[in-house]
């Protein structure tokens, strides 16, 4: 399905997304999880929790791995240091 397609239901329908990212710390690393809330007529249709990454440090500095492609890697750092530093 073409992404304007998909786009355009979106739209029509009015969905709503609500991204959310958390962080666990575990043995030395931090693993990143996204929580993904689909809305739809003010109420929650779906959700989604995915693993998205692993943030270390070495040397004094943080370095995050990610587990896959990852659009947001501005917005997990940011989100992280907001909270943890």
């Amino acid at each position: 399905m073409s992404d304007s397609i998909l786009n355009d239901i979106e739209e029509f329908f009015e969905f709503e997304y609500d991204i959310d990212y958390e962080f666990k710390e575990a043995y030395g690393f931090t693993f990143v999880f996204k929580t993904t809330m689909t809305i739809f007529k003010d109420r929650v249709t779906s959700a989604e929790i995915a693993p998205v990454g692993i943030i270390y440090e070495e040397n004094g500095e943080y370095y995050l791995a990610p587990l896959g492609k990852t659009d947001n890697i501005h917005e997990i750092v940011k989100e992280y240091v907001k909270k943890f530093i």
